[in-house]
């Protein structure tokens, strides 16, 4: 049964494709899950790569709220395999995107589209970057001059090739069509590679997302030899641009594209062993939520304005919301 209302426009056909590139993914957060759950796991949460935002997020709730509600954090590599964990019932909460739920949810699959939301999250950000000194490219006729572009805006990479990082392999799908650009994209797993890449001038830039600050880039500053460049591409529906800053980069309110998360579950029933435990959880959740914005925590915590609104999406224990997907525009006509 599908609870997420209003057609929400497919933005590139790869649901397929997407679901077989996972299940190594998804197998190996099962395996980890298997071999690192407690008996005192009630509920297992799909994280993200090893000091990420989404798995240190899971630590967060884990240090607030497991010794009410016993959780364990799934490592994966963000919210795609997250989302095929929740499917084959290898955890019981994921820590999504909003497009990518909405994008996976219209691809078919029911098990994707019956999926609620317990609460929402930080929002995403798309981060992008390239060689301060500029990109190395074949200029003029036949290729015979060479020469570097500098790359500081996203509207620069058109005809280039990027290296896409976990989630931001169907994010950058589908701006390349949105904004034909005619990109050519190259699937990494890992933030190393794609950077290693760019180094190699195997690729003119990188996209990584992530809450503010992404710890592998707040790692970074002017010796590495890296920027980071402003969006000035599409805003797709679910998403917005946000200004934020990483001055070790000399990056002072950098516009980025951003895109809000939730923390998802499947339709377990609210009276059930499991719905009781996630209801419990998102209980303390709301209860802790200012220490989790005010403690010692991830920044991202101060994201969430209203911990109970599920942007559209159905919610857990509850009736499902309409979901309005807007057309899509510009970032320079978006709010600010």
């Amino acid at each position: 049964m599908k609870r997420l209302l209003k057609p929400f426009p497919l933005l590139a056909p790869v649901f397929v494709l997407l679901m077989a590139s996972v299940v190594g993914s998804a197998a190996l957060a099962a395996s980890t899950a298997a071999s690192a759950g407690p008996d005192n796991c009630a509920l297992r949460i799909g994280s993200g790569p090893d000091g990420k935002l989404y798995e240190l997020m899971a630590q967060d709730i884990a240090r607030v709220c497991g010794a009410e509600v016993g959780v364990c954090s799934v490592p994966s590599t963000g919210g795609i395999p997250n989302l095929v964990a929740l499917a084959a019932s290898r955890a019981e909460l994921g820590m999504v995107q909003l497009d990518t739920l909405l994008q996976m949810a219209r691809g078919g699959d029911e098990r994707m589209a019956e999926l609620e939301a317990v609460m929402p999250l930080h929002i995403n950000l798309l981060h992008v970057l390239a060689l301060r000194e500029g990109a190395p490219v074949k200029e003029g006729l036949m290729g015979l001059r060479s020469g570097r572009r500098l790359i500081r805006r996203f509207s620069d990479l058109r005809g280039l090739r990027v290296a896409v990082v976990g989630s931001t392999r169907l994010l950058g799908q589908t701006l390349n069509r949105l904004g034909n650009l005619d990109m050519s994209l190259q699937v990494v797993d890992t933030d190393e590679q794609a950077l290693q890449m760019l180094r190699a001038n195997q690729v003119q830039a990188v996209f990584t997302d992530g809450g503010w600050p992404l710890p592998a880039i707040d790692r970074l500053d002017t010796a590495s030899g890296l920027v980071l460049v402003g969006y000035d591409g599409p805003v797709p529906p679910a998403f917005r641009t946000v200004q934020r800053s990483y001055p070790q980069l000399e990056a002072w309110n950098l516009p980025f594209l951003g895109s809000p998360n939730l923390l998802v579950g499947r339709p377990f029933s609210p009276s059930g062993t499991i719905g009781r435990q996630v209801a419990a959880l998102r209980a303390c959740l709301i209860r802790q939520l200012s220490e989790l914005q005010q403690g010692r925590y991830q920044a991202a915590w101060r994201d969430i304005k209203d911990p109970l609104d599920t942007l559209g999406v159905a919610r857990f224990g509850g009736a499902p919301a309409a979901v309005t997907a807007a057309r899509p525009t510009h970032s320079k006509q978006a709010k600010r």
